[in-house]
Formats: structure tokens, C-alpha cells, sequence
């Protein structure tokens, strides 16, 4: 590609990304020949964010990597920072959680001397992720506050729902119904005023498990479902594997244990295809409830075992510790 080619399909490969639309940026590159794409750091980039979304870690570990030293070797602090911060993500999705701190406390670093706020927004958002899996629910909301305030200044309406999205999270594991709810709405908002359908099919399952606990089942049930759906129509395999998950608690609620059951397993089967340890310890840990309520100790103590030894590898000790009572039973 010529200067003029590589800029325009930057262009275009920035506005596919905007708009959630991985699979067809993949599909888009999926013509140009690798070595084209990994002279350009940008694209490398995009390349592997889409990849990261749809769930192909190893592919979005690779681009990334070369978007990292291709920044690098032209003196492009800025982008290097950027896919630094993207490759700590990935480093957190496959379960290697001290490579995903070190990755995201530079990036944030470098991001703050540079005035690079929606890179702040990112790296920040991201700390309080790890932050909520340790438990720490302070500190989480302190750093989702903080990348919502620099996705504000960056513009960003993407940053600012997934900030959003994150903290409704952990406003739902405080017990704080009220908060979360009113986040997650403003979440599925954000994401739907940018036009992304797949971060705005997030929040709303998001929005849908938080009524579940609130014990709004039916509404939660009615959420999930067309979640569910429109998951389908974009092709997103992880997301909908995510929201099977949420899918199987409603089931669960509406006594329908069976089919709660097998979905649950499935969710396990697929997350560890897709090498995403900490869904399959939740889905683990979802299951090892219901089997416990069905009197099936045995069966709810391996599972359980299974779902505390992944949280306890991830560093989310309280999760862990929320597994003693089906753990000790005899």
C-alpha cells in the first residue's frame, strides 16, 4: 500500500472499530497482505483489538506485539502507549494478571505525562477492573471515576459506557441496587448514542443481571433474551457465551434447573476454548450454586473447587471466599 491507501484504510479501520464492527475489519484486512498491515502500527493495532474482541487471543496477542515495536521503533510514544494499555487487556483476558498490571500502570503513566486522555480513560478503566476482582471495591470505583472523567474530556462516548458498564459491576457486588441500575442505564445510553451495538448489547446484560439479583426475574429473562438475539445477528460468539451465563441465572430463579444446568456447562466448555479463565470460573462458581440447592454436594464441591482455584490464580481472593460454604460441606 501507498501512503494515501494506508492512511484511508486507517480511516476506515478506525471508524469499523468506532462502530463494534470487528468481524468486518477482519474481513476488510483479510485481503491485504500481512506485511502491509504490519508497517503500520495503527492498523496493526485495530487488527488487534478486533481480534481481542471476538476472542482470539493469540491472533490479538501477535498484532499487538507488532504494533508495540513498530511504535517503538519510529519513536511514536503515543501509540506505543496506546498498544501497550491494549495489550495489558489481553494479558488480563487470559488470566495472566501480573503482566496485566505491570502493562497498565505504564500505559497509565505514560498516558498522564503525554495528555493522552482517552488513553488515560482506558488504562484507568482497566485498573479498576483488576481492582473489583481483588475485592477492592473502593478502589475500583475510584478508578472508574477517574477514566470517566478523562473519557469526558477525550470525548469519547464508548469509554465513557464501558467506564460506566464496569462500575454498575461493582455496584451490584456491593449490594448498591439503586447505583448500579442507575449506571447500567446510563451505560446502555453511552453505547447506543455511539452506535455500538455490541458494547450497547454489553451494558444491557449487564443492566439484565443486575435486575436478576435485584430479583427482577422475568424483566431480567425478557433483557438476556433479546440480548441474546441481537449477539447473534452480529456474530459475537464470546458475547453471547457471556450472556448464556446470565441466561442460566434466570433459569435457575424460574426453576427451570435442567436447562440452567446444561447452559451453564456449556458456557464452561466454551470460555475455556476461547482461554477466558475468569467466565469460566464464573459460570463454575454459578453452577456450584445450583447444584448445591439441588442436594448434589458431591457434584457442587467440584465444581466449586474448580471456580476457587481459577479465582484464586486470577488474584480475586473474595470470590474465592465466597465458595467456604459449599467447600465445607461434608
Amino acid at each position: 500500500m501507498n501512503a494515501r491507501e494506508s492512511l484511508n484504510m486507517l480511516n476506515e479501520a478506525h471508524q469499523l472499530v468506532a462502530a463494534g464492527k470487528h468481524a468486518s475489519l477482519l474481513e476488510l484486512l483479510g485481503t491485504k497482505p500481512d506485511r502491509d498491515l504490519a508497517r503500520s502500527p495503527g492498523l496493526a493495532l485495530l487488527v488487534g483489538i478486533s481480534h481481542a474482541r471476538l476472542g482470539h487471543n493469540e491472533d490479538a496477542h501477535r498484532w499487538v506485539d507488532i504494533a508495540v515495536q513498530q511504535s517503538r521503533e519510529r519513536g511514536d510514544r503515543a501509540a506505543e502507549t496506546r498498544a501497550l494499555n491494549v495489550s495489558g487487556a489481553i494479558a488480563l483476558e487470559s488470566g495472566r494478571v501480573s503482566a496485566a498490571e505491570g502493562l497498565f500502570a505504564k500505559a497509565l503513566a505514560e498516558a498522564e505525562r503525554g495528555g493522552d486522555h482517552a488513553t488515560v480513560g482506558r488504562a484507568s478503566n482497566n485498573m479498576g477492573i483488576l481492582a473489583n476482582m481483588r475485592g477492592d471495591h473502593g478502589r475500583a470505583i475510584g478508578s472508574y471515576t477517574m477514566a470517566l472523567a478523562a473519557f469526558q474530556r477525550a470525548n469519547s462516548r464508548v469509554g465513557t459506557a464501558e467506564a460506566l458498564h464496569n462500575m454498575a459491576i461493582t455496584y451490584r457486588e456491593q449490594g448498591n441496587i439503586p447505583m448500579a441500575l442507575d449506571c447500567a442505564d446510563k451505560a446502555v445510553e453511552q453505547a447506543q448514542a455511539a452506535g455500538d451495538v455490541r458494547l450497547s448489547a454489553l451494558a444491557r446484560a449487564g443492566r439484565a443481571e443486575i435486575r436478576l439479583v435485584a430479583g427482577d426475574v422475568l424483566v431480567a429473562r425478557r433483557e438476556i433474551e433479546r440480548v441474546l438475539e441481537t449477539e447473534r445477528e452480529i456474530g459475537n460468539d464470546l458475547g453471547e457465551t457471556q450472556d448464556l451465563r446470565v441466561w442460566a441465572g434466570c433459569l435457575a430463579q424460574m426453576d427451570e434447573e435442567e436447562e440452567a444446568e446444561h447452559a451453564l456447562r456449556d458456557v464452561i466448555l466454551r470460555a475455556e476454548e476461547r482461554g477466558r479463565p475468569l467466565l469460566a470460573a464464573q459460570a463454575e462458581r454459578d453452577l456450584a450454586r445450583l447444584l448445591a440447592r439441588l442436594g448434589r454436594a458431591a457434584d457442587a464441591r467440584e465444581f466449586a473447587t474448580r471456580a476457587r482455584d481459577r479465582f484464586l490464580t486470577l488474584g480475586a481472593e473474595a470470590e474465592a471466599r465466597k465458595l467456604a460454604d459449599i467447600l465445607e460441606q461434608s
